[in-house]
């Protein structure tokens, strides 16, 4: 980079105007993660007191998200549109909240794939025990003997 060319960048208007819509942007991101934990906190306590979670703060935690990903790319040169309040305020992706599964559904799932892991684990268990000719309880209590077979099978064989 040559002098002529760092002068005119210094000199450039729109990279100042920038540096002060970044300033900007920074400080809304602050207010941004406050109002972030708020809903955080409220969606928690809705949660607790009613079984569920409150529709209007999901959707308004969704767009401020989305505001705030749209700052983040702004502030690192990824994207030249400015957010709100330069340009419309995200719109929630979130349409339909029919589909939202509860904390109770969700903690059932788990249970049950684990259940199903389980279950699929022990018949995995049952078809090597056929294939190998033992039963897995076998298997379990004689492990040296599995050990001992695959040492033998380094040693040279004496055909003697």
């Amino acid at each position: 980079m040559n002098n002529d060319n760092l002068k005119r960048n210094l000199t450039s208007g729109n990279q100042w105007v920038r540096l002060i819509y970044m300033v900007l942007f920074a400080v809304c991101l602050q207010v941004a993660a406050w109002l972030l934990m708020a809903v955080v906190i409220l969606q928690f306590l809705f949660s607790i007191i009613n079984g569920k979670p409150n529709d209007n703060l999901r959707r308004f935690g969704d767009q401020l998200s989305s505001y705030v990903y749209q700052a983040i790319q702004f502030l690192i040169y990824n994207s030249d549109e400015k957010p709100f309040p330069f340009s419309e305020w995200p719109e929630s992706d979130v349409e339909d909240l029919s589909g939202y599964e509860g904390a109770e559904e969700v903690s059932a799932e788990v249970v049950a794939a684990e259940t199903i892991r389980d279950k699929e684990r022990a018949e995995d268990e049952a078809e090597d025990a056929i294939i190998l000719g033992n039963s897995a309880a076998e298997q379990r209590e004689k492990p040296e003997l599995v050990e001992e077979s695959a040492d033998d099978a380094d040693k040279p064989v004496d055909k003697n």
